[in-house]
Order: C-alpha cells, then sequence, then structure tokens
C-alpha cells in the first residue's frame, strides 16, 4: 500500500462584511470595521472582491489564499507595486497607468462631501479617469468608482500583523 500523501491543516477565516452579524462565538472576521481601524475609513468590501473577480455579485463566495509564501508574497508585491491599471481609453485604445502611488493611497486621497467640501466629481466617473484627492456626493459613489482589492488589503493588514497568515472566505449577502 503507497504512503498516504502527508497533510498539513490550516485554517480558514471567513470574512464578513456585514459588522452587526459577527460575535466572537462564531469566528468570522468583520473585514469593514477591522479596514476602517486600520487605516481610518470605511471599505466596501463587495466593490474590492470585484477588483480581483469581476463577475462576483451578491450572494457570493470568494476564497483568498495567502497560505503560502509564494500567494502571501505576490499579494504584498502588487499592493506595493507603484502602478495601477485604470482601465482602456476607448477614444484612443490605450492603457491608462496610474504611477506614484499604491492602491491604499490612491483609495484614501478619494473621500465624500461634507459642509466645508462640496464635490468636484460626477457620481459615476470613467474608469480611465483619474480620481486621486476626487470628493464624491455620498459614500456610495465613492464606494463604486474605486476600492482596493480585497487581496492586498488582506496582505497589508498579515504585515501589519492585524490577520493571521491564512486563507480567508469571502462572503458577501444582502
Amino acid at each position: 500500500m503507497p504512503e498516504a500523501p502527508e497533510y498539513t491543516p490550516y485554517s480558514i477565516y471567513v470574512l464578513e462584511p456585514h459588522a452587526d452579524w459577527v460575535t466572537a462565538e462564531n469566528g468570522y472576521i468583520p473585514i469593514e470595521v477591522l479596514v476602517e481601524r486600520v487605516y481610518g475609513k470605511p471599505y466596501s468590501s463587495l466593490r474590492g472582491c470585484q477588483r480581483d473577480d469581476e463577475h462576483i455579485g451578491n450572494d457570493s463566495v470568494k476564497l483568498y489564499k495567502l497560505t503560502s509564501d509564494d500567494e502571501y508574497l505576490e499579494a504584498l508585491d502588487a499592493f506595493d507595486d507603484v502602478e495601477m491599471y485604470m482601465g482602456r481609453d476607448s477614444r484612443t485604445g490605450e492603457s491608462i497607468i496610474k504611477t506614484g502611488m499604491t492602491e491604499v493611497d490612491y483609495w484614501l486621497s478619494i473621500r465624500v462631501a461634507d459642509e466645508n467640501t462640496p464635490a468636484t466629481v460626477e457620481a459615476n466617473p470613467p474608469r480611465t479617469q483619474d480620481l486621486e484627492n476626487a470628493v464624491f456626493e455620498d459614500r456610495l459613489f465613492a464606494d463604486r468608482a474605486f476600492s482596493p482589492s480585497l487581496k492586498l488589503i488582506l496582505a497589508d493588514l498579515i504585515r501589519r500583523a492585524e490577520l493571521p497568515r491564512s486563507d480567508y472566505l469571502f462572503r458577501h449577502w444582502w
């Protein structure tokens, strides 16, 4: 009888975007609350997940593998990369690349209007528009315009020791 392959157990943590449903007993990680505590800004985990998989929608499940060194280091490299793909300009046919800042820096520069700061961009700007320091009318429009990749955020939170190295299952439901 051949030798059984060696099995290495590992945990899969569940990311929960709806913080009200997270308890100490159910083991879910409230990703929006954690990201807001670390970065000081609410995070649209569905939009970030859609950056990783454009076809994901509500009632979706996606597994982020960050247990192996290769997957984790690849995500960190992408996180620290100074080039962001902003889409393709339909008029010229050229790809639009943003340089000089990470996805998180870019996302943190986008704000929501208040009594002191009026909106500076329309609700649904083209994907290729540079939104650095843009001010949106409300959070929904800002979230829809740009949220960083959820995989890259997870890698950064692991690097900051906010999350353990593991795999993460994202469940999104309404």
